[in-house]
């Protein structure tokens, strides 16, 4: 197993006044800016296999570990038929690894044309030497050892992907992450131009006696939810989807340790720095009281190009089908709009052609 070292540091842009806000709000939220990119410098990088050969063209997986002493696993999809050099970044949701759910949205982003970044969850990659964190768990530390591994994943496969730009996925863990990448794209010298999250939680800080009456309900809800999803996944779906969950102990420590940043309100505090004219769609589901869907509402209001679409369904409907050939028509749209004037694309056209392309395709 190959272990190196990185040897070159991002110089990010001269900070403008917007820019100035998001450090200040992140100086706010204890996260340094030269912390969050010191800490996400790669100081070990495994290739796990050799591409794997798959219908939708190849994977890579690798394994890495941050100077913040968190190991990810991750994987790279390059496309048979590749039809778009800005990949699709994304990552995990809470518990769940790169396996299983989420390899299959990976095929399917793959099949579509896109090459795909994903990155799992912290403890996702045990490497020989179980690491320790040196610090605490952040979604803007996640954020940031995300975008640093897309970095090293792009110049690794510079004939193929978009040396700066990207297109940002996830759901729940993975769609708050995705703030934060969101907002924190520039330090790492890469432009987020779209991003489609799914069920975001926590905008604002879970609060025991304000929120207990609704989660209690919650959880009689949702496995009435899930048993319909389950009835939307075919029998080859349904026998791989196991594998989603990681129950390595390693990884549940790591996971339970996120917590905290889960339940924090962090997310809220991401996405409160996000630039207005990111081009960002945002799904919820009406019985997921996780999602405070008005709380993101008011926190995007002044965002034109944030589109916020309530769904019917509760948190676990990010597995329904449904959920993804949405996502894959708004990954088409955003590309038609966007090739005919990058500067111009709206999220109105966007989010109207993929309501066109869904109908069509039904």
């Amino acid at each position: 197993m190959a272990t190196v070292q990185d040897s070159h540091e991002v110089c990010p842009p001269p900070l403008d006044e917007q820019s100035l806000d998001v450090e200040l709000a992140l100086l706010s939220l204890e996260e340094r800016l030269d912390t969050l990119q010191s800490n996400a410098q790669l100081t070990r990088l495994d290739t796990l296999q050799e591409p794997e050969q798959i219908r939708e063209g190849y994977l890579e997986r690798y394994g890495f570990v941050t100077a913040g002493g968190y190991a990810y696993d991750a994987v790279v999809g390059m496309p048979r038929d590749q039809r778009t050099d800005i990949p699709v970044l994304a990552t995990a949701a809470w518990f769940t690894s790169s396996r299983g759910h989420n390899e299959h949205a990976v095929r399917h982003l793959m099949r579509a044309g896109s090459p795909v970044i994903f990155v799992g969850s912290e403890g996702s990659y045990r490497p020989g030497n179980l690491v320790k964190p040196t610090t605490g768990i952040t979604l803007a530390g996640s954020a940031a050892a995300t975008l640093r591994f897309a970095q090293e994943a792009a110049d690794q496969h510079h004939y193929l992907f978009d040396a700066q730009k990207r297109i940002v996925i996830g759901e729940s863990r993975g769609a708050m992450t995705g703030l934060g990448m969101l907002s924190i794209d520039r330090l790492f010298d890469q432009e987020v131009v779209f991003a489609d999250i799914t069920a975001p939680c926590f905008p604002e800080a879970f609060a025991p006696i304000k929120h207990s009456r609704e989660f209690l309900g919650y959880a009689v809800t949702e496995p009435i939810s899930f048993a319909k999803v389950l009835a939307h996944l075919t029998l080859k779906q349904v026998k791989h989807y196991p594998a989603t969950l990681d129950p390595h102990p390693y990884a549940l420590a790591h996971q339970l340790a996120m917590g905290p940043a889960l339940f924090s309100g962090e997310a809220g505090d991401l996405a409160r720095l996000v630039p207005k004219n990111k081009l960002v769609h945002i799904t919820c589901f009406n019985g997921d009281v996780a999602s405070m869907q008005s709380e993101w509402q008011r926190i995007f209001v002044d965002h034109s190009n944030v589109r916020i679409t309530p769904l019917e369904g509760s948190h676990l409907t990010i597995a329904d089908p449904e959920t993804l050939a949405y996502i894959e028509a708004r990954n088409q749209a955003f590309h038609e709009e966007y090739a005919k004037d990058s500067e111009l694309a709206t999220g109105q056209q966007v989010f109207d052609r993929a309501h066109v392309l869904i109908r069509t395709s039904a």
